[in-house]
């Protein structure tokens, strides 16, 4: 009688409810892997992906579920992932033969090496003679005579590598084995004919392209660079790197028309966006002058009048042009009731970056928060708070921000440079380092990311990395002037005369006035380094008269003779000058150095003084004067000094910076580090004004927010190798009771300053605080004998601690 009271539908998911309860997981799982296999047949591996992550849930132990959703994962190009996947497989079944094999493929092919041979390796003690094991393990062979440097332990491997690919053409380890050999043992035409073959099984392999253009482009073969880069950038054209390289490769050239065409095909493709034509834009303004971009944006704006992008393009470029206050006001009529868009907040983010370029950063930081509030995880937005965040020392809050950053643009080399110096800020230089490399990466080896990422490897004394980082950005840019001069001071400092002197020539080689004065410069300095004192300074005398109005070479040739003695060669050579040129003030201000040199400090001061009498804003003049003043203890003339040149440098930090010294040597400590404060607030990636307010605030101060203050600003030395910053560092964990780390910093930079008596103490304090008080005793008897010869202010408190010390023997 009830039977029209229930719906058949109902009773039909009641049945289905009531078998699924019934089944265990195990069956669960099988069902879900089941309909994967339908969805993959089918073509649609989104879905099935998710079936298989159910199937994982159910049934952790279910292998061809893990082995299916490890494939899936891979095709769909989430390689890191997959291989996490084939590694739990590994771990479930450590005899099964062929995921071992696929696990150290995919780790050679990631370049985890470590991983590569421990699988490669039990594998072959699975299956010493399968075919695949055996040339997996000769790529192994291979890798470790490479690191060896044992050319002949690389023939074998070689042998079958090639024996590989008679039978799998298409093999790519294979290929990228014999291709590497080739260039190991120097044979670029060898390896070019083998990159052509490989290209032609295995065309799409964009490592290749880059491979053949790096050969290329040490053969300086323009044309076939030319040729290569249509291929690849018609093969790959969202390729960022594969762009940048084509785009580098026409103005090395001198081919601007080229340059230009190349972008408007990019813009002019279907798929292209706003930013495709701004690069258009971008291209113009600085191949042709800002009225071509302009007339290139006014008609942009007029094909899209409804674009407000382009309009907030154009106002920016006339912001540049010193239309600051009709720049912004007409940014603020493009804002004017407009709706909460993604145009809008790339709007305010715009007019942002104009405040903050015009000084007026609360104002631009009211906007990002605007921006954020209305879209939290807007990329620009981000990144402008984040850097903020850094700037006053709350990296970790910024490594947060960029890690949402990160969420809509992972390989973003702007996110991934901030995320290093938040790093940075905390102390952790290889996190830092392994970011600055995925910029790199991501940037496809621009310059700027290149030169930031090698000159962090210089400051850890990374040489052989660095040149490798520069050498990769130049098969993208072979005639930088930058790239080039950073790889002469590389080779410079490992005394690599040869590639110096390669590098040279390219310099030398390239019509930019900027890379004559690079090179004269490095080459003037391989001359002092090889001891070659006197065809150095026949060298720059040359340059100095070949060029007079150049007073580059004429600086360097004075330096050069005072540094060796020849001081009345030097001042034979710029009265000469000053008889020409009197009124130049180079001439003089070079001039009153080789009197102070000369221990002539009143001629150098009149020389100073008329100087700043005639241009205030002379920091080169101030500089010299100031330390002229500090020399001889003329502590009010120096005082009078520095305010005329704040008053006249208003935005300078050197005359600022001198005060803060001065106050230091005063003993004013409160004054000193307000004045510190006041640099590193502005300018707190300085380095030198950490370390001083750091140091300061630790030593004359012992509340509890202070010594937490001067942690957060010091712990960026945490890695440093500095012994003055080791010293700062060391001290302020030694007062946060951190014993063990601050005798392991205290004693680097007892070592690396052994005449300082306040580093000394420092090591003494430690030392007696961790019971080694014969140690503490012989540095403490080294600060006071140091006292007698040095500013000393602990030495009371040194001196107590050693009648202590001599009490309790």
């Amino acid at each position: 009688m009830f039977r029209h009271l229930i719906d058949p539908p109902l009773i039909a998911l009641c049945t289905t409810i009531f078998l699924a309860g019934c089944e265990s997981s195990e069956e669960r799982a099988e069902r879900f892997y089941q309909s994967a296999l339908e969805l993959l047949e089918t073509g649609d591996p989104e879905l099935a992906l998710l079936e298989l992550r159910n199937v994982l849930e159910l049934d952790v132990s279910h292998t061809q579920g893990r082995i299916l959703f490890a494939q899936t994962l891979a095709q769909q190009g989430q390689i890191g992932e997959a291989l996490n996947h084939y590694l739990r497989v590994v771990e479930q079944e450590p005899e099964r033969l062929d995921t071992r094999l696929i696990v150290t493929r995919m780790s050679l092919d990631q370049n985890r090496w470590e991983d590569a041979l421990r699988h490669g390796r039990t594998a072959r003690d699975l299956a010493a003679d399968n075919a695949d094991v055996r040339f997996l393990n000769a790529v192994l062979d291979y890798r470790e005579g490479i690191e060896a440097e044992d050319i002949a332990a690389l023939d074998a491997p070689l042998q079958v590598a090639q024996d590989r690919l008679v039978d799998s053409p298409d093999d790519r380890l294979a290929r990228r084995l014999v291709i590497d050999h080739a260039v190991t043992t120097g044979n670029p035409d060898l390896a070019l004919r083998r990159i052509e073959t490989a290209l032609r099984h295995l065309p799409d392999e964009y490592e290749f392209h880059l491979a053949r253009l790096r050969i290329l482009s040490d053969q300086q073969d323009m044309a076939a660079i030319g040729e290569a880069l249509r291929e690849l950038t018609g093969r790959f054209p969202d390729r960022r790197l594969a762009r940048n390289m084509r785009l580098a490769w026409h103005m090395e050239q001198k081919d601007v028309a080229g340059g230009e065409a190349f972008l408007r095909q990019l813009a002019n493709a279907p798929n292209a966006g706003v930013d495709d034509h701004l690069q258009v834009v971008d291209f113009l303004k600085r191949t042709q002058g800002e009225e071509a971009a302009r007339s290139e944006l006014n008609s942009l704006i007029s094909a899209q009048p409804e674009n407000k992008s382009y309009q907030a393009t154009l106002a920016a470029l006339n912001y540049e042009a010193g239309q600051t206050v009709a720049a912004i006001k007409m940014m603020h009529e493009l804002l004017a009731d407009a709706q909460a868009t993604e145009e809008t907040a790339n709007l305010k983010i715009n007019l942002a970056r104009m405040l903050i370029s015009g000084g007026d950063v609360p104002a631009a930081e009211a906007l990002v928060s605007e921006v954020l509030a209305e879209a939290p995880g807007h990329t620009e937005a981000l990144k402008m708070h984040a850097t903020w965040q850094i700037r006053e020392d709350r990296p970790e809050e910024a490594i947060l921000t960029l890690r949402t950053a990160q969420a809509g643009a992972p390989r973003d080399p702007d996110i991934l440079i901030l995320m290093g110096q938040a790093h940075e800020r905390t102390g952790a230089r290889e996190l830092a380092g392994e970011r600055y490399a995925l910029a790199v990466e991501a940037s496809g080896r621009a310059l700027d990311e290149s030169l930031r990422y090698a000159a962090f490897l210089l400051s850890d004394d990374r040489l052989d990395v660095a040149e490798t980082v520069l050498a990769d950005a130049l098969g993208v840019t072979p005639g930088n002037v930058e790239l080039l001069t950073a790889m002469a001071e590389i080779q410079l400092r490992q005394k690599n005369w040869i590639r110096v002197k390669r590098l040279i020539w390219r310099l030398r080689a390239q019509d930019d006035p900027s890379a004559l004065t690079a090179t004269d410069r490095i080459e003037a300095a391989v001359l002092v380094q090889q001891n070659r004192t006197e065809d150095a300074i026949r060298f720059l005398s040359d340059l100095s008269a070949a060029e007079p109005a150049d007073l580059n070479a004429l600086t360097n040739l004075i330096g050069t003779m005072v540094q060796n003695g020849k001081i009345n060669t030097a001042v034979d050579v710029l009265e000469n000058r000053l008889q020409d040129t009197p009124g130049d003030p180079v001439l003089r201000y070079l001039r009153a150095g080789i009197y102070e040199a000369e221990g002539q400090d009143d001629e150098a001061e009149a020389i100073y003084r008329v100087l700043l009498t005639e241009d205030p804003t002379n920091l080169r003049a101030v500089r010299q004067m100031a330390r002229m003043l500090t020399r001889q203890g003329r502590e009010a003339e120096l005082t009078a000094l520095l305010n005329v040149a704040s008053d006249a440098n208003p935005d300078a930090v050197l005359p600022r910076a001198l005060r803060a010294e001065q106050l230091q040597r005063q003993n004013d400590f409160d004054g000193a580090i307000a004045a510190y404060d006041a640099l590193y607030t502005n300018n707190s990636d300085v380095e030198v004004f950490a370390n001083n307010l750091a140091s300061l605030i630790s030593i004359h101060r012992d509340d509890a927010e202070s010594l937490s203050r001067a942690f957060v600003v010091a712990r960026r030395f945490r890695r440093s190798d500095v012994p003055a910053f080791r010293n700062t560092f060391g001290w302020i964990a030694f007062l946060r009771g951190e014993l063990d780390e601050a005798i392991i910093h205290l004693e680097a930079a007892a070592q690396g300053l052994p005449d300082n008596p306040t580093v000394q103490y420092h090591l003494g304090e430690a030392y007696v605080a961790a019971g080694r008080g014969e140690d503490a005793q012989s540095v403490l008897n080294r600060a006071v004998a140091l006292s007698a010869q040095h500013d000393f202010s602990q030495l009371q408190r040194t001196q107590e601690l050693l009648q202590q010390l001599s009490d309790t023997r």
